[in-house]
């Protein structure tokens, strides 16, 4: 590891209490709709809501920052603000890249009625999740800051990183594709038997079109979210290093507005990893899942 990614996990382990086990330092977390949410805790007691998002880049609502009185400032382009105190029992590691801030988010018309964005106060993302080793469980669920480097014998899936956010490659039906880490891909189902946001999986509408007319056994759903012309195919198996991935679903998005351009044929989300242990090592490039 790298010595300032080490010293700046040093220094960030007295805020967080105990070391759980020895070279880890867990954090409060929750899943909701299977993606993970941090729920660090201010000093009145009240909890301050993260969505955590591998593949965003962060920011702190307008409604969060007005709400905490928290100091705000802008650049000339956009307004800035920190994360606010919290209590160091239950707390957690603070942002490593752009000075320690956050754009400040004021949602405003489709943006405010998303039930994506709601319910929290901050996402937290490639800015707080860069130089550093996490270990996401799934399955229990549980969230920690591992303090020593992922062993390169026991990473099993290739990744890189554009920038600050992990990109690795799958095998689908014989086919190499390059896809993005992405714990925070969510759809908002039409059913109302199911929870109002949920994790999912994203793929172009190009790559979806050619799936089904390819893979005509492959379930396929239309019109499966709130929002019209979302639909969802699900991928019999999926093969990322070493590591298997049986039924994963991906969904569209309009416009395939999440990709902004290029060369990711989809977004591998929360969805596929239910039930399973990630680790990501930002300094040394390395991904393993269990």
């Amino acid at each position: 590891m790298q010595r300032r990614s080490f010293l700046a996990l040093a220094a960030v382990a007295p805020l967080l209490g105990t070391a759980q086990p020895s070279d880890e330092i867990a954090l409060p977390v929750e899943l909701r709709g299977g993606r993970f949410f941090a729920l660090p805790r201010l000093a009145d007691g009240s909890t301050f809501s993260c969505w955590l998002d591998t593949d965003g880049s962060g920011f702190v609502f307008a409604g969060a920052v007005k709400r905490l009185a928290l100091p705000e400032r802008s650049n000339g382009t956009r307004s800035l603000a920190r994360l606010p105190r919290f209590d160091p029992t239950r707390a957690v590691p603070p942002l490593v890249r752009n000075g320690g801030e956050l754009p400040v988010f004021d949602p405003k018309d489709a943006d405010a009625a998303d039930p994506i964005l709601q319910g929290f106060d901050a996402q937290l993302g490639g800015s707080w999740f860069a130089d550093r080793v996490w270990r996401l469980d799934f399955a229990r669920p549980a969230m920690s800051l591992r303090l020593t480097p992922l062993p390169a014998v026991l990473a099993n899936l290739p990744v890189a990183f554009d920038g600050v956010y992990p990109r690795t490659t799958v095998t689908i039906a014989g086919e190499t594709l390059p896809m993005s880490v992405d714990i925070a891909a969510s759809v908002v189902p039409a059913s109302a038997g199911e929870a109002a946001v949920s994790a999912t999986s994203f793929v172009r509408r190009a790559t979806f079109d050619r799936w089904s007319a390819e893979h005509p056994q492959w379930t396929v759903e239309r019109n499966v979210s709130t929002r019209p012309g979302i639909d969802r195919i699900v991928v019999p198996e999926l093969r990322a290093g070493n590591a298997v991935f049986s039924a994963v679903a991906f969904t569209t998005r309009p416009n395939d507005d999440v990709f902004e351009g290029g060369d990711l044929a989809g977004k591998l989300g929360a969805n596929a990893y239910a039930g399973r242990i990630v680790t990501i090592d930002y300094p040394s490039a390395r991904l393993r899942i269990e």
